[in-house]
């Protein structure tokens, strides 16, 4: 066998190679894990759990009604984020790489106290969508700013008595009961009662944030489809439809109101590889059209309990 010497590599060398390997072999192994963490793409926000990651990578997992781009961040906390490409998506999977490699201790470490000695917490979504407040039996119409599964912070000009109880209401996401924590200005800080279930939350921003991408064309499209400007009354019927991965496509149910639709949509979601509503004219609609007609139909309806 020929030594080292006579090989012409040097002991140096040698152990170069040697901690090549080690260190290639380190970003290889994959981690597995159930971190939660904020996933950020071009088309907007939403929670994902990481399944597994390296010093390379990770795979996450979202609602498979999640668009990722071609570039994603995962944020763990407020301060630690990890950003890369997605390299392949199948269903609720996603295989992404990151631009560079990661310290994975460091990723794994308990959260420091922030530099204003506070805990770094994980951060919240943001967005901006109207919501429901009601106050006993007053309506107050406010937008939502942000939101995780503790609590929410809307924007209003209504002025609340801290420690007062109010029930919230969006479509999708109904009775939800909280208790207002601070106000500052027209932002108010409310915390829920009970933490909102992560997967109802996950279909729920999935869908809403599909809205953000929804042109006026396919609103006059499902209001074309009502026959009316009151989306509630005189409304023809929606077809909700689920696929699987080979494109066979089954009539789920036929509903009457946008409200019934998104219901079902979000029921049903979980079981298909794809869901989708049409008009009676078998045109097919984007969620975030279902959306917003939801949310008009319940204020519609708001509105004629208060007369």
């Amino acid at each position: 066998m020929m030594n080292m010497i006579g090989s012409g590599v040097s002991p140096a060398m040698a152990m170069d190679d040697v901690n090549s390997e080690e260190d290639r072999r380190k970003q290889d192994r994959h981690i597995a894990m159930l971190r939660l963490a904020k996933i950020k793409t071009e088309s907007g926000e939403g929670w994902g759990f990481i399944k597994n990651l390296s010093a390379t990578g990770m795979m996450v997992e979202v609602h498979p009604n999640f668009e990722l781009g071609d570039s994603v961040s995962a944020l763990l906390t407020e301060d630690q984020e990890l950003t890369g490409t997605v390299r392949w998506r199948k269903k609720a999977l996603a295989g992404v790489e990151f631009f560079s490699p990661i310290d994975i201790a460091k990723v794994l470490a308990k959260p420091c106290d922030s530099k204003h000695g506070r805990v770094s917490r994980l951060p919240r979504i943001e967005m901006k969508h109207p919501i429901n407040l009601y106050l006993g039996s007053r309506l107050i119409h406010a937008d939502i700013r942000d939101i995780s599964p503790a609590g929410i912070c809307v924007a209003t000009d209504v002025t609340f008595e801290i420690g007062k109880k109010l029930r919230l209401s969006v479509p999708d996401l109904l009775d939800i009961h909280g208790t207002v924590r601070w106000q500052s200005a027209d932002r108010v800080g409310i915390a829920f009662s009970e933490r909102l279930p992560l997967d109802d939350l996950m279909v729920w921003l999935s869908t809403f944030y599909r809205s953000a991408r929804m042109d006026s064309n396919e609103l006059a499209v499902l209001n074309e489809a009502s026959g009316a400007d009151d989306l509630a009354v005189n409304s023809r019927p929606l077809q909700v439809i689920g696929h699987d991965d080979l494109g066979k496509e089954i009539l789920i149910d036929t509903m009457n109101t946008a409200t019934e639709a998104l219901t079902q949509f979000k029921a049903t979601s979980k079981f298909f590889y794809r869901v989708s509503i049409r008009n009676a004219d078998d045109v097919e609609l984007s969620i975030g059209a279902i959306v917003l007609a939801a949310f008009d139909e319940e204020r519609a309806a708001a509105g004629k309990e208060i007369l």
